[in-house]
């Protein structure tokens, strides 16, 4: 069916015997015009007698169908029946269509209209309003064929219209804010329209007004920021014209913008590049002074494991990380390693299996002849660093040696840079960095320095953006001397 026939239920039932079926319509309106229109049907128990079907098994579908909500049918202890429905409406303007679900078009509810009004105070001082109407005619004596549709019409024997029948109607309306009528009753919760059916028509007439101190809140909030930034504005006013009035001669802004244009400009000149001055050759320590340039798995792990086979070459590695940054000591790296007893043999041999790269002896004469230090950067042990340096005759011709374990930081971090820059009293940005570790170069070129990737015999030279020096008199030629 097209509409809701909860109220025809009770009609009809009053119709067949003589029993009694109120009714309750519950319009509850939100603050914002939205709200639910609920339909209580309560009928007494020789009500439910009169139903042909088992009560519990009464169907609904067109109800559901139109988006009502049904609880019901509930029977109590005593054989009374509850049906109740409900359903939302989204906007004020969608009540009528709601109400006309009940019954029909224009029975029972006629021209019912819900309209909604806000009002606020110019100033904003006063509380802004919202005011709700809800009018319309309730008609609760309608002709019975309005109901029914053709097969019921058919199959009962109807009057053309309800009069004199003990059936309460009840339109109870609730509003936001504090509502009042002129043809209802206000409970204090709602505004009750009670009626018959069968009873003549009355006018619903309810109304309320609900206030909101917020935005009166924020008025006076925008008129106290108002104030104060008129207030501030003044001042500042006052300031500048009172400044100009006492600043000196020169001293005004235009004079100080123009000293701050040269000054800037100062600056800009100072800070120009300027040309680069050899002061100090810095190398790394594997790869240019000596080979292999990877020491650990160049030499150091391969020895390990052929005096013990089943050493973790994955442990050996951690405890060489940490005895390089100087966490652990050159004793303790060999106890871990199991390598104890002989620790200062196989020490001096891994030591001694180090090669020194041609014709590095002649290079740090021509250095020293020509009067530029050298220093040497590498990832080593202290022990290990010094030992080297004694053992490849460097101690005279290196002017500065500092490894990762002076400092606790490896290459490619700038620390063993920082660290010799500080020890030689140089610029970075005059010395020249020398590796055969891209990205040791790459580290070294950050911090301003000129780098050279240093290759000997055939070596293949990767793709570099670095100049590539191809052993010592390589360099020596580039430099002339």
């Amino acid at each position: 069916m097209g509409r809701i026939h909860v109220l025809l239920l009770g009609i009809i039932i009053l119709l067949a015997s003589a029993c009694r079926v109120d009714t309750t319509v519950d319009i509850v309106v939100d603050e914002n015009g939205s709200g639910t229109v609920t339909v209580l049907v309560v009928a007494d128990t020789a009500a439910v007698a009169q139903i042909p079907d088992a009560p519990d098994e009464l169907e609904f579908s067109d109800l559901t169908d139109a988006g009502w909500v049904v609880d019901g049918p509930n029977l109590d202890a005593s054989g009374s029946m509850t049906i109740s429905a409900r359903k939302r409406f989204a906007t004020a303007d969608d009540l009528p269509a709601v109400l006309a679900e009940i019954a029909g078009e224009d029975v029972v509810f006629q021209d019912i209209t819900l309209e909604t009004s806000h009002t606020f105070d110019r100033i904003g001082l006063g509380p802004a309003k919202t005011n709700y109407q809800l009018s319309g005619t309730l008609d609760p004596g309608p002709e019975l064929s309005d109901f029914a549709d053709a097969f019921l019409l058919a199959s009962i024997s109807l009057p053309q219209q309800v009069t004199d029948l003990d059936a309460e109607l009840l339109v109870r309306v609730r509003l936001p804010g504090t509502e009042s009528s002129i043809t209802g009753e206000a409970t204090g919760e709602a505004i009750e329209f009670r009626t018959e059916f069968g009873a003549e028509p009355i006018e619903l007439d309810a109304s309320s007004s609900a206030e909101d101190i917020l935005p009166r809140v924020w008025a006076v909030v925008a008129l106290l920021a108002l104030l104060m930034f008129a207030g501030i504005l003044l001042a500042r006013l006052a300031g500048v014209g009172l400044a100009k009035l006492r600043t000196p001669k020169g001293r005004g802004r235009r004079d100080v913008r123009r000293r701050q244009h040269r000054a800037a400009t100062r600056a800009e000149e100072a800070n120009r590049p300027r040309r680069r001055m050899l002061r100090l050759l810095i190398v790394d320590v594997h790869g240019v002074l000596v080979r292999p340039t990877d020491p650990l798995e160049g030499l150091l792990l391969p020895l390990i494991i052929a005096e013990r086979p089943e050493a973790d070459p994955t442990r050996i590695r951690e405890l060489h990380q940490k005895l390089v940054l100087g966490r652990v000591s050159t004793e303790e790296f060999w106890a871990e390693v199991g390598l104890g007893p002989v620790a200062e043999e196989i020490e001096t041999k891994y030591l001694s299996s180090f090669r020194l790269v041609p014709g590095l002896h002649p290079f740090l004469d021509r250095m020293a002849t020509s009067q530029l230090p050298v220093a040497a950067v590498g990832n080593q042990p202290k022990v290990w660093g010094d030992r080297l340096r004694r053992m490849a005759a460097l101690d005279d011709s290196v002017s500065s040696w500092m490894v990762s374990g002076d400092v606790g930081s490896t290459l490619p971090e700038p620390a063993l840079f920082e660290a010799t820059r500080r020890t030689m009293s140089v610029d970075l940005f005059d010395c020249f960095y020398l590796s055969n570790v891209p990205e040791h170069l790459e580290a070294a070129k950050k911090l301003g320095m000129a780098t050279g990737l240093f290759v000997t015999g055939n070596e293949v030279v990767p793709a570099t953006e670095h100049a590539v020096v191809r052993g010592f008199e390589d360099l020596l030629r580039s430099r002339g001397t």
